[in-house]
């Protein structure tokens, strides 16, 4: 592995070899690419690149390359940490990182910690951003068809990345790829725009061209149709005419290379014409290439001669005869078969019997070296035979570091472990039992977790793997929705004789934050969170206390004390050990902080908040991130930040809701993302995207009070969506949800009580409007600390009693703190309700700072209905007032694009943009991919041009 030698451009491959150096000046001058190189085995791909890619080098690029094999599946991130090495970045922090987190992971004791190979993913791709901000870049993999899940998962993103990057990703796979995993990554970045290139078989003239280059003379026409049988595929080729060459089958004249005796045979396979190859090879040498290629592509000569039982000086002979032959060649203190074909022929010449007892062999060799699990797992994976005594005992022993490091191997080995037909120890059968069921529960595969944590505590005899199974199962349930069966699994562990203290802890503190949902009994809940916290300060466990805290920040949310709930949060995260278990309970942490200073109308804070929770190390690349950008957004919305709020929700794409929360929040967080979209969506009047977003969250469930809670702007949209349609009874039946309260909610009804009440008044319904009003005024009394409740009460009595001045009051508290929405909705009103008072002067006044405020969001519904609602008084804006932001070019960039567009202009990578910004990196990817499109431009030289004229020109750039 490494930077690719310049090439001569292969036989036949000169319009692929051209497009490829057109690819390669063009990163060269800022535009990033993806190209799908494919073909059958043998067809040259290989070569192809490494001609197209000999100038790169040249023309400033630095270039790097990795090949697969089928051992890279089970190694995380291999691939492009060998891409990365050939890039001359093993020298970085980041680099260091990637391998500490890839290596040790973080010590975990139960499911749900962080995920070390999600972190490592995270900051590989910062890593490849500040490599393209020091010069452009090409990264190669050969035989993608063998790379990890992560690297194509990593491959992937960057692939959406390319626009915006000096960066050329080029795959090198074989046509129709064995793996569907593969076949859906070449399927999406074709849709995408990547350039495919189809290396196909050579035809009869370049046939020809090939027998030049290789002997200096035509082939006769009898060698030609001898030749021609090879079907065209140039490795064949290649090495057929070598072997003929060496033979002396092949005569070269002056005029034309011959055949001699053609009907002497020709090999029916590649397998068979490099059997031939090697033929030359004593059958010592054979025998021990074949016990080296079941290893891998690569291999030391240490294990390779312990796996032969003979010392490493034995095979020195052996080995020189192989790298002679270019059967191997030396890599990185190791040595490495010269072609993946070479090892394949090898491998599958053995019989199978004997490749599964090789397997086997060469697994305890591995670990008898200290080799890495992972190594000793991937031969005993290949074995194919029935569990023996040594492996099942080694495979037990290391069950947990194999669960936590590596679940998919993990996965199958333990199921193997598990189904073994004769009698195993009874605490060797239990530890693989419950590191299998990490493995699943790691993996997603929560059905199986779930099935393995309900069987084992009525087996087992030890008390802490009962509690820990019953613990996951309580996870499952309570995560799944079904709170009540997961309150049934709690109260069984108080009948389990005497539970280790730790998860005496855990259970109550667990307990605590279901009773809030399942009762709304908030005392109940305190009491089950402060008897935890008990329990957990004697156990010396930061798990339970986090989670008694977090149950004691919802039970103060609840009761709107908001200073109480934010110490609660705050104690939280404090308790938690850096790197220690559960991401998603750190995730937690952050956004009760955050939400309780949002609640105290404390928005700078609480974005503080946020944005560290983004650049926290336990969060970076973990799903729960997609909560964090959604909770950024919804602050956004009410701080006025739309536009920031679009590109939060859009950089959630790239991460999954579908890893179901299995400690605090509800099943469905994308509730709120596909609410919160659709929101902005209906105010900015744009129907289309409203329409999508509300029937894919309108799909999801809303039944759990968790789900119910995260629906309010998703009922919001809805409302709206029925209001422009011209059905304000339907809006207002929609949105006259909120007025249920449930005991112990934490939805905050408040927010959209004015609606509620405009909306009720303009109908004639005052019984709605009404209640509506007392609503408010109970939720203003609630709160204990005077701020957003008591600022919508104003707003919700002055519109009860006609009254304009408790709607001013409103106003003018919303300005105060920064809320210009809800202040453009009270300036509306305030608008109407002095227009009915014959205050003309007034209500054009405030009907011009709530015009200029919805246009800055670009909320032209909004503005639209201020303007209906003020015609019948003869109130109008006159043709004063502010344009329309442009759609195109640099105007039409957002506060936030055009200070990023200016660090852009200054050569700084995305990573470094998001630390100077505060915000996340895929924030930041989101906004220069908006920032590429509103500009017209391919690259981020022509973001940094465009910036520089403007800046030059007098425009700064934010």
């Amino acid at each position: 592995m490494g930077s690719r030698s310049p090439q001569a451009v292969p036989v036949g491959r000169s319009a692929e070899v051209a497009a490829l150096q057109s690819l390669v000046r063009g990163v060269a001058v800022g535009q990033g690419q993806v190209v799908w190189i494919e073909g059958e085995a043998g067809a040259g791909k290989s070569y192809l690149a490494a001609a197209g890619l000999a100038g790169a080098a040249a023309m400033g690029c630095r270039t790097a390359y990795a090949t697969s094999d089928e051992f890279s599946v089970q190694h995380p991130l291999h691939v492009l940490l060998a891409c990365l090495t050939a890039a001359g970045a093993s020298g970085s922090e980041r680099y260091a990182e990637i391998l500490r987190l890839l290596k040790h992971g973080p010590g975990r004791s139960t499911p749900g910690g962080l995920d070390p190979v999600l972190a490592a993913l995270e900051r590989l791709q910062a890593l490849i951003d500040d490599l393209c901000a020091d010069s452009p870049l090409v990264l190669m993999i050969d035989d993608i068809q063998w790379a990890d899940e992560a690297s194509m998962i990593a491959w992937h993103r960057l692939a959406q990345a390319v626009d915006q990057l000096p960066l050329l990703l080029i795959a090198v796979s074989r046509s129709a790829p064995p793996r569907q995993t593969v076949a859906r990554l070449r399927q999406s970045v074709l849709a995408a725009g990547a350039v495919r290139i189809q290396v196909g078989p050579l035809s009869g003239d370049q046939l020809s061209d090939l027998v030049i280059q290789m002997t200096g003379v035509p082939a006769s026409p009898r060698l030609r149709t001898f030749l021609e049988r090879a079907s065209g595929n140039v490795l064949y080729l290649r090495e057929l005419i070598t072997t003929l060459l060496a033979s002396g089958r092949i005569e070269v004249g002056p005029d034309a290379a011959e055949i001699e005796d053609p009907e002497a045979g020709f090999p029916e396979s590649l397998a068979v014409l490099v059997q031939r190859q090697l033929s030359s090879m004593p059958p010592e040498t054979r025998e021990m290439l074949g016990v080296a290629a079941m290893f891998g592509m690569k291999f030391s000569v240490a294990d390779l001669a312990a796996a032969l039982e003979t010392p490493p000086s034995a095979l020195l002979t052996g080995l020189r005869q192989a790298v002679a032959a270019a059967v191997l060649q030396e890599s990185d203190h190791l040595l490495e078969f010269r072609s993946a074909i070479l090892r394949e022929v090898l491998h599958d010449a053995l019989p199978s019997a004997l490749r599964s007892a090789l397997h086997r062999m060469i697994a305890g060799v591995l670990a008898g070296s200290g080799a890495s699990a992972e190594q000793v797992a991937q031969q005993l994976l290949s074995t194919g035979q029935a569990m023996d005594r040594w492996t099942f005992d080694w495979t037990t022993d290391h069950a947990l570091l194999l669960a936590s490091q590596t679940p998919s191997m993990a996965v199958d080995l333990l199921q193997r472990v598990i189904d073994q037909p004769w009698e195993v120890d009874t605490n060797r059968y239990e530890t693989a039992t419950l590191a299998l069921a990490r493995a699943y529960f790691s993996l997603g595969r929560h059905d199986s977790a779930e099935q393995l944590a309900r069987e084992m505590p009525t087996r087992t005899t030890d008390a802490g793997t009962g509690a820990e199974m019953r613990w996951l199962l309580a996870l499952l349930l309570h995560g799944s929705g079904r709170g009540d069966q997961a309150e049934a699994v709690l109260a069984q562990t108080q009948n389990v004789g005497t539970l280790p203290l730790k998860w005496q802890a855990r259970f109550r503190a667990l307990f605590a934050v279901t009773t809030r949902i399942s009762s709304g009994d908030l005392e109940e809940a305190e009491a089950g969170a402060r008897e935890a916290l008990t329990l957990a300060a004697a156990a010396g466990d930061c798990i339970a206390a986090s989670f008694a805290y977090c149950g004691l920040w919802a039970v103060e949310t609840a009761r709107r004390d908001h200073a109480k709930a934010l110490a609660a949060a705050e104690s939280a995260l404090a308790v938690l050990h850096p790197g220690g278990e559960y991401a998603e309970l750190c995730a937690w942490a952050f956004e009760g902080k955050a939400t309780a200073l949002h609640n105290l109308d404390r928005l700078a804070d609480a974005a503080a908040v946020r944005r560290d929770a983004l650049a926290d190390e336990r969060l970076i690349g973990h799903p729960s991130g997609a909560g964090l950008h959604t909770g950024f957004a919804i602050q956004d919305i009410w701080a006025g930040r739309w536009d920031d709020a679009l590109v939060s929700l859009a950089a959630i794409s790239e991460q999954t809701h579908t890893n179901a929360s299995y400690s605090l929040r509800g099943q469905n967080p994308e509730i709120l993302h596909y609410g919160a979209t659709a929101f902005i969506a209906g105010h900015r009047d744009d129907r289309e995207t409203t329409r999508h977003h509300l029937e894919a969250g309108l799909r999801l469930s809303t039944t759990s009070l968790p789900d119910w809670e995260n629906s309010d702007l998703l009922l919001a949209a809805h409302a709206l969506e029925a209001e422009r349609s011209g059905a304000p009874d339907r809006a207002l039946a929609i949105l006259a949800g909120v007025l249920e309260i449930r005991p112990g909610q934490l939805l905050l009804p408040y927010q959209w009580l004015p609606t509620v009440i405009r909306i009720a008044l303009d109908l004639g319904d005052t019984k709605t409007a009404r209640e509506a009003c007392e609503v408010s005024r109970a939720e203003a009394l609630h709160e204990k600390t005077p701020a957003r409740a008591a600022a919508a009460a104003a707003h919700c009595r002055g519109l009860w009693e006609a009254d304009p001045a408790p709607v001013l009051q409103a106003a003018q508290h919303y300005e105060a703190v920064g809320r210009p929405f809800e202040q453009a909705q009270a300036l509306e009103d305030l608008a109407v309700l002095t227009a009915r008072l014959r205050r003309e002067a007034e209500s054009r006044q405030a009907l011009m700072k709530a015009a200029d405020l919805y246009t800055g969001l670009g909320a032209a519904w909004d503005l639209r209905r201020a303007d209906t609602r003020l015609r019948p008084y003869n109130i109008r804006r006159g043709v004063r007032g502010p344009r329309p932001r442009a759609s195109f070019g640099w105007q039409a960039l957002t506060p936030t694009e055009l200070k990023v567009a200016a660090l852009v202009a200054e050569g700084k990578s995305n990573p470094q943009v998001a630390e100077d910004m505060f915000l996340s990196r895929r924030t930041v990817q989101t906004h220069v991919s908006h920032i590429l499109a509103k500009l017209g431009v391919r690259s981020r030289v022509g973001i940094a041009t465009e910036a520089q004229r403007h800046m030059s020109g007098g425009t700064p750039p934010g």
